[in-house]
């Protein structure tokens, strides 16, 4: 019986193509803020690359803000990645930032809605609660904590089989 001849685990890693990034266009959705002789905000870059230096829009209110600092770590950084949790320290905007914004890139801004679908999974239903058209609930996206409502149901999906 002749042996199969399998690559081994590290030729096929090797051989797995990585999508490309986007350094051209950052983005950090912003967890919180402080005042340190300016604005600093806090969040982790999602995708691109930031430089001291940049200007960059703060979502969804459209200032332009410029990066005066980059604080990796504790440590000051010239440029930050994909991956890195930051204190970015800016200039141009006062006290117009809250938790959830986004910070990204002026040419590439992220789009902002005010409606939306999406496949829901219920954590917690109230007591005597109903869950249909018109139900208010708080939903939680990254460091947004938002109130919205159910405008329409478009299908249930039994949890056990996963399907309509």
């Amino acid at each position: 019986m002749p042996l199969v001849e399998w690559p081994c685990l590290f030729e096929v890693l090797d051989a797995v193509e990585i999508p490309p990034r986007d350094p051209k266009g950052p983005r950090m959705p912003i967890i919180d803020k402080f005042k340190d002789m300016g604005t600093v905000v806090i969040g982790k870059v999602e995708s691109g690359t930031m430089h001291e230096g940049d200007f960059l829009l703060v979502m969804p209110n459209k200032a332009q803000v410029k990066v005066l600092a980059i604080y990796c770590d504790e440590d000051k950084a010239i440029r930050a990645g994909p991956g890195e949790n930051l204190q970015v320290k800016l200039s141009g905007i006062e006290e117009d930032i809250l938790s959830g914004f986004v910070l990204c890139s002026v040419a590439k801004p992220i789009p902002t809605v005010t409606e939306f679908t999406a496949q829901l999974r219920i954590l917690v239903l109230l007591d005597n609660a109903i869950f249909t058209d018109g139900y208010k609930a708080v939903l939680h996206i990254h460091s947004v904590v938002e109130e919205c409502e159910i405008v329409e149901l478009l299908q249930q999906i039994d949890p056990k089989t996963r399907n309509p």
